[in-house]
């Protein structure tokens, strides 16, 4: 009788687990945030990923201003949310 006791929490604990990892939002989303220690007019690559790293964030890229007449690139930060 004990046995069966142990598999039916064995059970209850694998189904918890697969019914949490079903939620929505448990697919992770992405945080994105501008550095706020990296403020160069004109990024590059490697020198923001590790602003971003600094910041706590586990990537960093470079992206073009959303003015198309501006040629300023910003350092964009991005981790899991």
């Amino acid at each position: 009788m004990d046995v069966h006791k142990v598999k039916m929490r064995g059970l209850c604990l694998v189904l918890l687990m697969a019914a949490l990892l079903l939620l929505p939002g448990s697919e992770g989303k992405i945080c994105k945030e501008y550095s706020e220690t990296y403020t160069v007019s004109e990024c590059t690559s490697g020198p923001c990923a590790e602003h971003c790293h600094d910041e706590g964030f586990v990537e960093g890229e470079c992206k073009a201003s959303e003015f198309e007449l501006d040629d300023y690139r910003f350092c964009l930060c991005k981790k899991h949310c």
